[in-house]
């Protein structure tokens, strides 16, 4: 992954039982390609299949595009976890689940029985600390409970006497970030943005606020990130849609 890919913005939700209906069973019509890899994978080792159906059961049909010589030996993703993504309109849709071979059609098929999420490179998706959700970001040999997570990065407070440590800028390596139970290593994060954290009446409280861009994020530790903030903003709808509930009772 490229510095400039790190800092992209996207927007993930997950998707409705309609949409998804919607989306697969389209993109199956039309013969739109997918993209298939396991966690760790590199991105040279993506598989390309073109969808071909997509049934009641929320069956996906895939064939593979790698031609004749691709259907002498079946893929080494075959049985395994495996991640999905189709590009339909303009959004991109991701799901997970295990890759199955039809031996008597001789093509490849999954079960849409897992969450899907849609993304959009538009905003980018923000998952804030609260009672429930634990953020922790060490750097520095510092460890800081923060205020948010995303894809791209995370922000915390320090005291203007630290200031000096985090210039804007400045690259640390070997930084370690904590969602709830869920840690992952970040090998390296930017201070892209520090700012003043003023009261009520806009005057500065000696407190600043420091916004980390992550950096060369490995594929497998994106993707674990991904499915912890989403399983986590998901739970936070949850307990949303509990709360009105008891409201309103």
């Amino acid at each position: 992954m490229s510095k400039k890919d790190a800092n992209k913005k996207h927007y993930f939700s997950i998707v409705e039982l309609d949409e998804v209906k919607e989306v697969f069973s389209s993109a199956s019509k039309e013969k739109l390609v997918c993209y298939i890899w396991s966690q760790g994978q590199s991105d040279k080792e993506v598989e390309e299949y073109d969808l071909t159906t997509f049934n009641e059961a929320q069956k996906l049909t895939l064939k593979s595009k790698g031609g004749f010589l691709s259907m002498l030996s079946k893929s080494k993703l075959t049985d395994k976890e495996i991640f999905l993504k189709v590009n339909y309109n303009k959004f991109q849709y991701f799901t997970y689940g295990i890759l199955r071979y039809d031996p008597e059609e001789k093509d490849y098929f999954i079960h849409i029985t897992k969450e899907v999420y849609r993304s959009q490179q538009r905003s980018n998706y923000r998952l804030s600390a609260n009672n429930f959700v634990k953020i922790q970001f060490k750097i520095n040999e510092t460890v800081y409970d923060a205020h948010d997570i995303s894809a791209g990065g995370t922000s915390f407070s320090i005291d203007e006497t630290d200031l000096v440590k985090y210039p804007e800028g400045e690259i640390f390596k070997d930084c370690l970030l904590r969602l709830n139970v869920d840690k992952f290593e970040i090998p390296q994060a930017k201070i892209a943005k520090t700012w003043p954290v003023k009261d009520t009446e806009e005057k500065p409280t000696g407190v600043f606020k420091v916004g980390i861009a992550f950096i060369d994020v490995p594929k497998n530790t994106e993707e674990d990130l991904f499915k912890s903030i989403n399983g986590e903003a998901r739970a936070e709808e949850i307990r949303k849609k509990m709360k009105e509930g008891k409201l309103k009772a």
